[in-house]
């Protein structure tokens, strides 16, 4: 069976941008939040716009992770996803953890919870995601017996290719800077989700967020108290936060 690689993190963290840069490669099976069908479509504990199931998808969790784990049989396997989907179900399943390799992609929740109203306005905290992305982290930590990689958007943002290229070597795989470029358009991986991956759709390479939020914190005050919870699950996970090494100075 050919190995697979989990990309875990929370809403607009760019981990889309991360995942197009997979889905250039061309070596890996990309999935993209299959099991946000757990959570938004067969256990349906709450709401959320651009939802485009697809017919005769997989709903169940134990059906996903089948779908993806056969795919193995045929080449290497790349899925992102956020815990909160079924982070009890992950909890119940070591064995599904112990056989890929999870990592982790944090994003500083003072940028990512207003851009996640600013797709999102009716957000709850039940789907703000870092609590249950650190649960899992805590977990799989536990599991192996050591800190998973974590990286975090703002390196991924601000040196895409050192980001990756010490990711990929962090995982074993080689890196493909080529991979970092692409023809702007949609993908089909996005279709169940896709009116949330507009910027990403429009891009040809990985780049910081333009920060053009709908709301502000004076706008939304709620949305601050979002930014207190989930503060101490990122800081929790940054302080295992991959550096890429600075390039050599000439």
């Amino acid at each position: 069976m050919h190995q697979s690689i989990a990309l875990w993190s929370h809403p607009r963290s760019m981990s889309t941008a991360l995942e197009r840069s997979f889905i250039e490669r061309g070596d890996f099976r990309v999935f993209h939040e299959e099991f946000a069908y757990v959570f938004f479509m067969h256990e349906e504990r709450a709401a959320i716009p651009h939802k485009n199931p697809q017919p005769g998808h997989p709903v169940t969790y134990p059906d996903i992770r089948a779908m993806m784990e056969e795919a193995r049989l045929e080449r290497q396997v790349f899925h992102k996803d956020f815990p909160y989907h079924c982070i009890d179900h992950l909890l119940n399943d070591p064995e599904y953890l112990l056989g890929q390799v999870n990592t982790f992609l944090i994003r500083d929740p003072e940028e990512a919870v207003l851009s996640h109203a600013t797709v999102h306005p009716q957000l709850t905290r039940e789907v703000l995601g870092y609590e249950q992305l650190a649960r899992l982290f805590d977990f799989v930590k536990d599991l192996t017996g050591r800190p998973p990689l974590v990286i975090n958007a703002a390196d991924l943002a601000a040196s895409p290719e050192r980001t990756i290229s010490a990711y990929c070597e962090a995982v074993g795989i080689p890196f493909m800077p080529e991979a970092l470029r692409w023809p702007a358009g949609e993908r089909p991986e996005w279709s169940t989700w896709s009116g949330w991956h507009t910027d990403v759709a429009a891009s040809s390479g990985i780049r910081a967020p333009r920060r053009r939020y709908r709301f502000g914190y004076d706008d939304m005050p709620h949305l601050r108290d979002f930014v207190r919870h989930c503060r101490p699950y990122y800081d929790h996970l940054d302080q295992y936060r991959l550096t890429p090494a600075k390039e050599a100075a000439t």
